[in-house]
């Protein structure tokens, strides 16, 4: 039997902890599980400086730039995002992110949802001092990311 999905609000701060291997602090906002599937929402707040490997997945990607500027790298090339800023990548796309030297805030959505359990994970894995390289190698695994590299000079 379908579970009844149900509408919700969450106010500013609230939402299950999430964080990225590289830094990020962020908050679910919306998962697979409150969405019947559909996407998954994180606010995260970047330090200057916060970079992602280069990397791919099957799920698409939608950013929208809260506060500050960022650079994408995707598909071999750079693209700058400033407040305000949509970027989207298609699932299969090599790409990553590296936040300004003032750092920034975003919204990151995942379509179709599931892959903000990797973010809740490796929090939890940081929280229980279980984290490694190799338990977020399995964890990317786990969530059909693959690790390419590092970001490119740009």
């Amino acid at each position: 039997m379908r579970r009844m999905l149900r509408p919700y609000v969450l106010a500013a701060g609230e939402g299950e902890p999430a964080a990225a291997p590289e830094g990020s602090v962020m908050r679910v906002k919306a998962s697979a599980e409150s969405t019947g599937g559909g996407l998954g929402l994180l606010e995260g707040v970047d330090e200057p400086g916060f970079a992602t490997p280069l990397h791919r997945h099957d799920v698409a990607e939608l950013w929208y730039i809260l506060d500050g500027h960022y650079d994408f790298y995707v598909a071999g090339e750079w693209v700058p995002a400033d407040t305000g800023a949509v970027v989207y990548v298609p699932g299969g796309l090599p790409h990553g992110l590296r936040a300004g030297p003032n750092g920034g805030r975003k919204l990151t959505m995942m379509i179709p949802g599931g892959s903000e359990g990797f973010f809740r994970d490796v929090h939890r894995a940081l929280k229980e001092d279980t984290a490694t390289p190799e338990t977020f190698r399995a964890l990317g695994a786990e969530y059909g990311i693959e690790l390419i590299g590092p970001l490119p000079e740009s």
